[in-house]
């Protein structure tokens, strides 16, 4: 008797292979998924037709607006010291619109702005933020900049880039006096961005025992190329071993640490002759939306609106990660499907890391650059674990995006926020609710 052999399940197989390489190749497979997303959507986008109209969400007038907000910032930014304004050179507010790959410390080290190579003829190689050095300009054509373009975005090279050149600083001592030495970019694995090296005085660095002492810059005249003396890289990090008993601890290094997070700048200030400035040329990056385009949308709540997933009908293509915002204010970022479509995560349930700038209530505290991310959410109030400067408690004061990439620009109201009562990382930011269907625009700033 002939023994019959079973059928080969030829589609089940198909259909896990088809699976695996839709799990291991997402991108390839990510415009199907957005099309299939798309058309699933249709199905709520009719029912909401018939369910409800778009309304206008109620709003507050909020206790501070944008341009309060760019105010001051551009008032704190601009206050250089002395040895940069006897220079004659006319400072240049620039926009950060993304940020680019790490470096020493593990932290951003290269910028983006919303000035064009172009736009910016003429500019020295200094980038500064009130009396910090922040970093330089890079060269089009050389180094990190050697394929850009004269249009695209001027790339800033942060001293913590393997490709800045190390800054000649000093250092005031418990005893008086002072230490010079060099600062260069450190590694990514060090604990600061910034390391110290070749001391003027080795034995006397060796007997470091005091962190938090300013460094800054000081001047060679004989080298052109070094910026004025007096401002500020940021403090000294003690990193070693400490001693036994009564003995002084054993130092294995000082690393120098900027007092800022460079994920968190928002805005930085350039440095140009005013004679290259020419007639009619932007003259500051302080324009808030300005270039930004506007497309309306209406929002819809989908099944477990409460986990912050709602469905975004919109005339137009989404760009990835795009802000959605009511009359100023943030409610979240989209991702674009197809026929129209696009899901919305809203603030409260994002996971993602933002941007973030906090204006203080006090009209004479600069505003915080800081980046935070959602840890909790409680009806209207949602607590924020950030990080960026020194660990202190943050004022009262209103709560606004910083740069989130081109798509999500700074000044976006995002709420009303406050410290926690006992943990001084965490914000609390109270963020008013609303449910659909109600219009909504999304923002497109444009550029890959």
């Amino acid at each position: 008797m002939r023994k019959r052999s079973e059928a080969f399940p030829v589609g089940l197989y198909g259909m896990l292979l088809f699976a695996l390489c839709w799990l291991t190749l997402p991108a390839v497979f990510a415009p199907l998924e957005r099309l299939l997303l798309g058309a699933t959507c249709i199905v709520p986008r009719l029912a909401a037709q018939f369910l409800g109209a778009p309304v206008q969400a109620a709003t507050n007038t909020p206790v501070a607006t944008p341009a309060a907000l760019l105010a001051r910032i551009a008032e704190h930014d601009l206050r250089a010291p002395v040895s940069l304004q006897a220079t004659g050179l006319v400072p240049l507010h620039c926009a950060v619109i993304a940020t680019g790959k790490n470096g020493g410390g593990g932290q951003v080290a290269e910028l983006l702005l919303d000035h064009s190579y172009a736009e910016l003829a003429g500019c020295s190689e200094l980038v500064t933020k009130g009396d910090m050095l922040l970093g330089t300009l890079a060269t089009r054509g050389r180094g990190p900049a050697a394929l850009d373009a004269p249009d695209d975005p001027a790339r800033v090279l942060l001293l913590n880039h393997g490709a800045s050149r190390p800054q000649y600083a000093a250092m005031r001592t418990a005893d008086g006096g002072a230490l010079r030495f060099v600062v260069r970019a450190a590694a990514s694995v060090d604990p600061a961005p910034l390391r110290v090296d070749l001391w003027d005085d080795p034995y006397r660095a060796a007997r470091l025992q005091r962190a938090g002492d300013p460094v800054f810059t000081i001047d060679l005249p004989e080298l052109p190329w070094v910026p004025p003396a007096g401002l500020r890289l940021g403090s000294s990090r003690i990193w070693g071993y400490p001693g036994e008993a009564d003995g002084a601890p054993v130092l294995l290094g000082v690393f120098v640490d900027p007092g800022i997070e460079a994920r968190a700048l928002s805005h930085v200030v350039l440095w140009r002759a005013a004679a290259a400035i020419a007639p009619g040329q932007r003259a500051a990056g302080l324009e808030g939306l300005h270039g930004i385009k506007r497309l309306p949308g209406v929002l819809h709540d989908l099944p477990g609106v409460s986990n912050g997933r709602h469905l975004l009908v919109v005339e137009g293509a989404v760009a990835p990660t795009a802000a959605v915002v009511h009359e100023g204010r943030l409610l979240g970022s989209a991702n674009g499907l197809a026929f129209g479509a696009a899901l919305m995560t809203s603030f409260t349930a994002s996971r993602q890391r933002w941007s973030l700038l906090l204006l203080p209530d006090d009209p004479a505290a600069p505003p915080r650059e800081l980046t935070a991310v959602v840890v909790h959410t409680e009806g209207d109030v949602v607590w924020l674990r950030w990080r960026g400067g020194e660990r202190e408690r943050l004022p009262n004061g209103e709560l606004f995006t910083g740069s989130n990439g081109r798509h999500c620009p700074a000044g976006l109201r995002v709420g009303r926020a406050g410290p926690h009562a006992t943990e001084l990382d965490l914000l609390e930011v109270t963020v008013p609710q609303a449910s659909g269907p109600f219009a909504v625009e999304v923002l497109d700033g444009g550029g890959p």
